[in-house]
């Protein structure tokens, strides 16, 4: 799970525009990222974002990815995550848990009360359930963001050839050569099976892009145990992040995002669309998770 959970941090803030609008389902004017620890807590979240609607209103947008085990029920988690996040920023909120894996939350219905001793409930709690591997992919083909298509491999394909070959089509309609090139590279990692990164590999042989994927590395991110190998390609994705952000590089920015550890990478790339300068990428408090 360390791996799909890093690779979605890293597409959903991104993409967060896209994300927002998806899973809000009302259009987004702006969306600004939030500190994942929590205030006066060691505690954090998974992410958190302030987001802007059209009409000026703010929300809170709270997402928390889980697979199949969470030592502490998710349930009793979000209990902690919620008011702490309600109490610091004070705004409507929108709290979700996005499941990952069959069978992932399948017990969750996301409403909770504790009762008193005659039975009446003194305490609730509500959160939104998006169970991703009982979704049909399909239903996202409908959707007008692209990015929320690079999770169809969590999802259950009726038509996988169908369903690439229209994700390719779309995924190929981004201006962007960077962020179109994130996208493939999230599709491709996400997929749960050869077969169908082979199909996406034939979709995209005459893309310019598909020299430019590191297809192994892609690979190995789906193999669990192989840490050295995410490590190596978490220091890539957040170089080129970097680049297209800020430009060319110094020698010793390069030179201590190549020897840093998975976790540290991951809590820089999720600093780089925030950061207003590059040394402030790397100004990242201690993990509290």
């Amino acid at each position: 799970m360390a791996e799909t959970d890093s690779l979605l941090k890293r597409l959903v803030s991104t993409f967060i525009v896209d994300f927002a609008t998806w899973l809000l389902g009302t259009a987004v004017q702006a969306v600004r990222p939030l500190p994942s620890e929590l205030p006066s807590s060691t505690v954090a979240v998974d992410q958190a974002f302030l987001v802007t609607l059209l009409d000026g209103r703010e929300v809170l947008l709270h997402l928390e990815f889980q697979g199949r085990r969470s030592q502490t029920p998710m349930s009793w988690r979000m209990l902690d995550y919620m008011p702490r996040l309600a109490l610091a920023y004070r705004r409507e909120m929108a709290s979700m848990v996005l499941y990952i894996g069959r069978g992932a939350g399948a017990n969750d219905h996301g409403l909770y009360q504790v009762y008193d001793l005659d039975g009446h409930p003194v305490l609730a709690w509500r959160y939104r359930v998006i169970r991703l591997w009982e979704l049909p992919a399909e239903t996202l083909l409908a959707t007008a963001q692209v990015a929320p298509l690079a999770l169809v491999g969590l999802m259950q394909m009726a038509d996988p050839a169908m369903t690439l070959t229209t994700v390719v089509a779309r995924m190929r309609q981004v201006a962007d050569a960077e962020r179109r090139g994130h996208l493939f590279a999230a599709l491709m990692a996400l997929l749960p099976e050869e077969e169908m990164m082979t199909m996406v590999e034939r979709l995209l042989a005459e893309e310019d892009l598909l020299a430019d994927l590191d297809l192994p590395y892609l690979r190995r991110i789906r193999t669990e145990g192989r840490t050295e190998g995410r490590r190596e390609g978490e220091a890539e994705m957040l170089l080129r992040l970097l680049q297209v952000r800020f430009g060319p590089l110094p020698g010793e920015v390069t030179t201590r995002v190549t020897v840093a550890d998975a976790e540290t990478l991951l809590r820089w790339s999720e600093q780089v669309l925030s950061a207003p300068t590059l040394d402030a990428v790397f100004v990242v408090s201690p993990p509290g998770r």
